[in-house]
C-alpha cells in the first residue's frame, strides 16, 4: 500500500460548522446562449471594460461574487528630454547586448532574416516621436525606415538605448516588414499610447516564417495605452514572441511597466518576463498563435479584466517560472485550443478571483508546482478536459467557485506535496463527466460544496472510497459540510502557512 493510500485508508470524517453557500445552478442552455452570445461580436472584445463585464456576467449566472472592477490607470508622464541622437548603426552590437541578458536561445531566425546585412536604426539619446524619427533620419540620409501617407514604414531593425525614449503617439502608424528583418528593440523608454503597431506579414503565413517583434529588455521600459498590435512576433520563440517585456537579469528596470486597453491581433504572444509590479490590464489578446499572455517571473503584479478569445496553440494564461504575489481577476478566457489558465514552474502566492474560463479544449484552470494558490469565486466551464486540474500543489484553497459542465472531472488532485493541504469550500459542481477525481493525495478539507447536480459520478479515483460516506452524511448529494483530514488540528490554515512562507 502507498503512503497516500495508507494516509487514506485511516482519515476521519468529521462535520464542520458551515461556510459560505455554494454558487447557484443554472440551466446548460443559459450557459452556451451567454457563450454564444460573448463570441458573437470580435469586434466588441477591444472595448477596455469587456472582459470584466463577460467574467461578471457570467458570474451573475451562479451567483458568483464578481472581482473588484479596475480602477483608472495614473497617467504616466516621460520627463522632457534632450534632444534626439538619431545614428545608423550595426545590428550585431544590440543584439549582442540582448543575448547578454536573454541568451542566444531563438536568436538565430532573427539572424537569418537580417540576410547578412547589419544595418539598423539607432536611437542613443534623448526623446523623440515616432514621426519625427523618420524625419529626422531621412534628413541625415538614413536608410530603412520612411514616412509616407501618415504611416512610418520600418525595413530595418529600430534600436533604442538606454537613456533614450520614443514616443508614439495617437494615430500613428507603424508598419515593420519582414522582408529586411525589421524589429524595435528597446533597452530605454517606449510610450505608445493610440497608435497601430503591424507587420507586413499575411495572417495566413506559415509559423516557420519570420515576423517582426517588440522586445523592451534590460532596463527598459514600456507605457502601452489603447493601441492596437497585428501580426507581430513568431509563437514559441521567447522574446520574441511577438510583444515581449523581459526586464530580468544584471540590469533590470526598477521601473514598472504598464498594458491597458491595448487590442492584441494575431500574435505569437505577449509576455511579461522578469517584472516587477507589472499591471496588465482591460486588453484583448485576439487569436493568438502561442500562448496569449505569459508571466514568467513576476513578482507583485496583475492581470485584470483581459480578453482572452480564440488562442490557437497553448494557454489562453500562463503564469509560470516562480512568480509570486500575484492577482488575475476579473479576466475572461475564451474558446482557446489549448488550456484556459496555467499555472506551473514554483509559483506562490497566486490569487485567481472573479475570472470566467470557458470552452477551452483543454483543461480550464490547470495547476502544477504551484504553492499558496487561492481560487476564489471563478466560473470555470464548458471546457474540453478538467475544470480544475491541481499537480504536485502545496497550500490551496478553492472557495466559492462555479466548476460546471466540463468533459472532464469538474477538479481532479493529483500527487500533492508532503505537506500540502487543500480546501475545497463553497464550490458548486455539477454537470461534469465526475465529480472530484485523485490521486497521491495527502490532506484534503471538503466544506459545503454542492455536488447535487454531479450525481451519480461524485468521486473517482481514491476519493471514491469515501462517496458512500458523503451520501450518507450529505443526505443524497445536497449540500454538506464534510472532511477528509488527518488531524485538522494540527493543521496550519492557508492565511497562517502562506503567510509564513
Amino acid at each position: 500500500m502507498t503512503r497516500a493510500l495508507a494516509y487514506l485508508a485511516s482519515v476521519a470524517l468529521i462535520g464542520v460548522s458551515m461556510v459560505q453557500a455554494a454558487p447557484q445552478l443554472v440551466a446548460p442552455a443559459a450557459l452556451q446562449a451567454n457563450i454564444a452570445g460573448l463570441r458573437q461580436d470580435a469586434t466588441a472584445m477591444s472595448a477596455p471594460d469587456f472582459g470584466y463585464n463577460a467574467a461578471a456576467q457570467i458570474g451573475a449566472l451562479y451567483a458568483v461574487q464578481p472581482a473588484p472592477q479596475p480602477k483608472a490607470m495614473a497617467n504616466v508622464m516621460l520627463p522632457p528630454g534632450d534632444t534626439a541622437k538619431v545614428a545608423a548603426g550595426d545590428t550585431q552590437i544590440a543584439l549582442t547586448q540582448l543575448s547578454i541578458s536573454e541568451g542566444t536561445n531563438n536568436q538565430l531566425r532573427v539572424q537569418q532574416a537580417q540576410h547578412g546585412s547589419k544595418d539598423g536604426i539607432f536611437l542613443s539619446a534623448g526623446v523623440i516621436t515616432l514621426q519625427d524619427l523618420a524625419a529626422t533620419a531621412q534628413q541625415q540620409g538614413i536608410a530603412g525606415i520612411t514616412l509616407n501617407d501618415g504611416v512610418v514604414t520600418l525595413t530595418k531593425p529600430l534600436v533604442i538605448w538606454l537613456g533614450a525614449a520614443l514616443v508614439i503617439r495617437p494615430g500613428d502608424v507603424l508598419e515593420m516588414h519582414a522582408a529586411d528583418g525589421a524589429f524595435l528593440l528597446n533597452f530605454g523608454q517606449l510610450d505608445l499610447r493610440g497608435a497601430t503597431l503591424r507587420s507586413d506579414v499575411a495572417v495566413t503565413a506559415p509559423e516557420s516564417q519570420y515576423r517582426p517583434f517588440v522586445l523592451t529588455s534590460g532596463s527598459g521600459q514600456v507605457y502601452a495605452e489603447s493601441n492596437q498590435f497585428y501580426g507581430l512576433g513568431m509563437a514559441g520563440m521567447g522574446p520574441f514572441a511577438g510583444f515581449v517585456v523581459s526586464t530580468q537579469g544584471l540590469f533590470a528596470s526598477t521601473t514598472v511597466s504598464m498594458l491597458h486597453a491595448n487590442r492584441f491581433e494575431d500574435l505569437g504572444g505577449v509576455a511579461m518576463i522578469g517584472t516587477k509590479g507589472a499591471q496588465i490590464t482591460q486588453n484583448a489578446f485576439l487569436a493568438s498563435r502561442g500562448s496569449a499572455l505569459t508571466l514568467s517571473q513576476v513578482v507583485d503584479g496583475a492581470a485584470l479584466g483581459n480578453t482572452i478569445y480564440a488562442t490557437k496553440a497553448g494557454p489562453g494564461l500562463r503564469v509560470t517560472a516562480r512568480s509570486q504575489d500575484m492577482l488575475v481577476a476579473g479576466n475572461l478566457v475564451l474558446s482557446g485550443q489549448g488550456n484556459g489558465v496555467q499555472l506551473d514552474g514554483g509559483i506562490t502566492g497566486i490569487t485567481l478571483r472573479g475570472n470566467a474560463v470557458l470552452d477551452n479544449a483543454e483543461t480550464g484552470l490547470a495547476a502544477k508546482s504551484a504553492e499558496c494558490l487561492s481560487v476564489q469565486s471563478n466560473v470555470i466551464a464548458a471546457n474540453g478536459a478538467a475544470g480544475l486540474r491541481l499537480s504536485k500543489t502545496g497550500y490551496a484553497q478553492i472557495i466559492g467557485n462555479a466548476v460546471v459542465a466540463n468533459e472532464g472531472s469538474a477538479i481532479a488532485v493529483g500527487g500533492q506535496l508532503s505537506k500540502a493541504r487543500l480546501d475545497l469550500s463553497g464550490n458548486l459542481m455539477a454537470q461534469n463527466q465526475i465529480g472530484l477525481s485523485g490521486a497521491q493525495l495527502t490532506r484534503v478539507t471538503m466544506r459545503g460544496n454542492d455536488l447535487t447536480a454531479q450525481l451519480p459520478r461524485l468521486f473517482d479515483g481514491e476519493f471514491a472510497q469515501h462517496q458512500a460516506a458523503f451520501l450518507t452524511s450529505g443526505q443524497n448529494g445536497q449540500t454538506v459540510d464534510f472532511q477528509i483530514t488527518s488531524d485538522p488540528a494540527s493543521d496550519a490554515d492557508f492565511a497562517s502557512a502562506c503567510n509564513q512562507e
